[in-house]
């Protein structure tokens, strides 16, 4: 389960990350400041770096708008008890468990799909850290 302090500072970064890009695909900053500026809010892998700015050139090369960044998850979007009672039934009678963290909407609805299917797999739902 992710803390109250992760969660913000990931929907912060992600909201910084969209300003950036709209930024720099504005002309408002050069590349150097921009990979500075990823660095000091901690989206530091590179490779994923060299990706974003090769994406934000070609909207700015071809006048696309960088995508707004994503809405975060709020309390609305948390799983239903329908959905987590259907889900933990489904995982007592395929003897396995559910992810340890609060799931979204979408992400049960994932797991009660693959639990149906018989593809769920307990790792793919672990949080690494």
């Amino acid at each position: 389960m992710m803390s109250a302090l992760s969660e913000s500072l990931v929907a912060a970064q992600r909201q910084a990350i969209a300003v950036l890009s709209k930024a720099y695909v504005a002309g408002l900053t050069d590349l150097e400041a921009f990979v500075n500026e990823l660095d000091a809010i901690g989206a530091t892998d590179k490779v994923e770096q060299v990706q974003l700015v090769a994406s934000l050139d070609v909207l700015n090369t071809f006048g696309g708008q960088p995508p707004e960044t994503a809405k975060p998850d709020t309390s609305a979007d948390l799983a239903t008890e329908a959905q987590l009672k259907f889900a933990a039934k489904l995982a007592d009678e395929h003897r396995t468990v559910l992810p340890d963290y609060q799931l979204t909407k979408a992400n049960a609805s994932k797991v009660i799909e693959q639990l149906k299917a018989g593809t769920y797999n307990p790792d793919e739902w672990t949080v690494p850290f």
